[in-house]
């Protein structure tokens, strides 16, 4: 027995043994192999690292081209709401290369009508014959570089087009289709603020870079264009493929304090002005009373007979004699030192005034106003009675005006953030002669750019407080803000709060009984000052016939949100002097009108209102919340969900039982509770008719609902 056991043991030993040692020649084999692979490789690499480096460094650069730079996305121009005024856009030309490498024509000429029915649904431009026409027109000649679609299209339009027959082949070496992609300015509100927003130079720089050529894309262009980046272009068959090296950083963005309703009503109101009335040229501001931004700024030059343009920045870059406008300053300086209080009276004759030798004033007014007060003298725009106000207070120190018009800040620069604002002037004290006095005092002499007259009757709406016009609040890239503005006051309090309240008084009088009374509306209240001045020829002569009409004012007068200021040059139709004031009212109503807001809770219920349209059934927490405004009857019941029992004669609402599983009433119900109630049972609404009721349903209230289903409902009104 022991024997057997030793000799089983033997055997099974001597097994193992020969496993062992066949497993080892496998071993030392498939190791063997693996070495002289090892070595073949290696001195294969040793090779091309070697001997073989020219060759295939040659190859490598064959396979890659020159290092091209990429360009950045032009950073957006936003209003004060986040409205995009001018933003990039990149476009695409799309081309077919007809002799490319890999060029299949029976795979063309199979899809091309295809290709062509697509192409006309899609881009809208031409016919699928035309398109077809067009395409194998380029087939015929095989060019080689051949548009497909006849115009630039978007990087929507191309997605589309990449999934179209033939162009969806993967393999651009067959279908040799190609594109090349652009970045486009686009302005999505039109020619809105467009001498604001200012145009870009229509040729690219040495470096492929376009600039800004006007307004604010020139005053930012150095942050707008952003900077380069770098790719390289290596070739993995059967295409180019653009590896980036250093991305492009795209440029920032440009915030300004423009609002588009605001501007859009203000350029409708310019030019409907400019179309009743003619004139050469116009311009109108509109600023914020509190902070000095600038919410609208237009400007419209004559381009043809009824055809105008905005081609030059009037409001900030001509200097005008600002006119009668100027009045209101020279008043707040007299009130301000006390020479004259607003009850005062003052002798405006017959309407002519000689003062010293070879200086006559004339009053608008045929045989002049009399003696009148100092209030009425400013309704009247009475040159004499200004200049009078001004020399009983100035005239044996000159100088004391020509300080109090500098401690006002009147002539103190603006620098907007765009380029050509000029900078008001007036003769220095020591140059002024003796009629200079009553000539500067009602606006002569004087050359200011309108946002300087405007910035002025801004501060006395402000309660004295002068703050400084900007357009711009800040600019922020990917890595922050570059550059923020905040509202900045240039002179904490112009005059003393009486004389400021005096002269409030005085301007909102000339709306209501003066020479602005045209601009009185019961639907805002508007306080102003208007203005005339004599045009200049090109040899500096005074023109007799030809006078530049202004309006300077602010609203509501109670409460000033908004300043205005409106020129027009030489209208010559119609009533010419009521022209800015027409464009004044026009904005003072629409903007106030799109500002009026009037919060829920503090609407009064009408007691003699008379509801008779019947009210639906829904959700209960709607239904009694319309009862409550109209006063109905509160429905009974507690449940979530309120039926209309048109079948009552008193078409009473009351509770509706919901069941999962059952389909309810829903007749007489609102539309959208109805169709929350149907979604959340499971089943697929279409509709059919209009209204805001439901007045008939496919599926008969009980229905068993079983794993879903469809419904028809009928919109209508219901019966009263």
């Amino acid at each position: 027995m022991v024997e057997e056991t030793e000799q089983k043991l033997s055997k099974q030993e001597r097994q193992k043994r020969h496993r062992l040692r066949q497993s080892y020649r496998t071993y030392m084999l498939i190791g063997g192999a693996l070495l002289v692979v090892g070595l073949i490789i290696f001195g294969k690499t040793l090779m091309t690292a070697t001997t073989d480096a020219p060759a295939w460094s040659k190859l490598n650069a064959n396979m890659r081209r020159a290092n091209q730079p990429s360009q950045p996305l032009r950073g957006n121009i936003y209003s004060d709401e986040d409205h995009p005024l001018a933003i990039s856009v990149p476009y695409y030309d799309t081309r077919i290369d007809f002799r490319a490498g890999g060029f299949v024509d029976s795979l063309f000429t199979h899809n091309v009508d295809s290709l062509s029915y697509h192409l006309s649904r899609l881009l809208k431009d031409r016919s699928a014959a035309s398109y077809r026409q067009h395409l194998m027109q380029g087939y015929s000649k095989r060019s080689r570089s051949w548009r497909v679609a006849t115009r630039e299209v978007t990087h929507s339009e191309l997605q589309e087009m990449l999934r179209m027959p033939y162009l969806r082949t993967r393999n651009r070496n067959v279908s040799g289709f190609t594109t090349s992609r652009y970045i486009r300015r686009i302005r999505p509100y039109g020619s809105l603020a467009q001498r604001t927003i200012g145009s870009l130079r229509r040729d690219p720089d040495s470096l492929g870079i376009t600039h800004g050529n006007s307004g604010l894309e020139l005053a930012f262009d150095s942050v707008l264009c952003g900077k380069q980046g770098l790719d390289a272009f290596i070739f993995v068959p059967p295409r180019w493929i653009r590896d980036p090296i250093k991305l492009p950083t795209n440029g920032m963005s440009v915030y300004t304090t423009i609002n588009v309703t605001i501007q859009d009503i203000t350029e409708r109101a310019l030019r409907s002005a400019l179309e009743e009335y003619g004139g050469t040229w116009a311009c109108a501001i509109v600023m914020e009373v509190e902070t000095g931004q600038i919410k609208a700024l237009s400007n419209l030059d004559m381009a043809g007979e009824g055809h105008y343009i905005e081609r030059t920045n009037h409001a900030l870059a001509d200097l005008l004699e600002p006119g009668s406008t100027f009045k209101a300053i020279s008043m707040l300086a007299a009130l301000d030192e006390g020479y004259v209080s607003p009850s005062d009276t003052v002798d405006t004759g017959s309407g002519r005034y000689s003062y010293r030798k070879g200086l006559t004033i004339v009053d608008w007014k045929g045989g002049g106003f009399g003696r009148v007060t100092v209030r009425e003298a400013m309704y009247q725009s009475s040159n004499i009675g200004v200049a009078k106000i001004v020399l009983k207070g100035f005239e044996k120190r000159p100088e004391d005006f020509y300080n109090k018009l500098m401690g006002m800040n009147i002539f103190s620069p603006i620098r907007l953030e765009i380029p050509g604002t000029a900078v008001a002037r007036v003769a220095d004290i020591k140059d002024w002669g003796p009629g200079t006095l009553p000539w500067v005092s009602f606006g002569y002499s004087v050359q200011m750019p309108p946002i300087y007259t405007l910035r002025f009757f801004n501060a006395v709406a402000n309660g004295g407080k002068m703050m400084e016009p900007y357009l711009v609040s800040r600019v922020t890239g990917e890595g922050g803000t570059y550059y923020e503005r905040e509202p900045e006051v240039i002179n904490k309090q112009i005059a003393g709060r009486a004389a400021i309240d005096s002269l409030q008084s005085i301007l909102r009088g000339v709306v209501i009984q003066g020479t602005g009374k045209r601009i009185n509306t019961p639907n805002v209240t508007v306080s102003g000052k208007s203005g005339t001045a004599q045009c200049i020829d090109a040899a500096g002569r005074y023109m007799n016939n030809r006078h530049r009409y202004s309006f300077a004012a602010y609203f509501p007068a109670e409460k000033p949100k908004y300043s205005c200021m409106v020129v027009i040059n030489a209208p010559y139709k119609g009533n010419i002097s009521a022209s800015p004031g027409a464009v004044i009212r026009s904005i003072a109503e629409q903007v106030s009108a799109t500002q009026h807001k009037i919060r829920l809770g503090e609407v009064q219920s009408d007691s003699t209102a008379v509801f008779t349209h019947v009210m639906g059934g829904g959700l209960r927490s709607g239904v009694e919340q319309a009862a409550h405004v109209t006063g109905v009857k509160r429905p009974k019941g507690s449940a979530d969900w309120v039926g209309y029992h048109a079948e009552d004669s008193l078409r009473r609402l009351s509770d509706l039982s919901i069941r999962m599983n059952t389909m309810p009433n829903v007749v007489g119900m609102a539309t959208s509770d109805a169709l929350y109630l149907c979604e959340t049972l499971g089943l697929k609404v279409s509709c059919s008719g209009r209204g805001g009721y439901i007045t008939h349903q496919s599926l008969s209230p009980g229905t068993a609902l079983k794993g879903g289903g469809a419904i028809r409902l009928t919109l209508g009104e219901p019966k009263n």
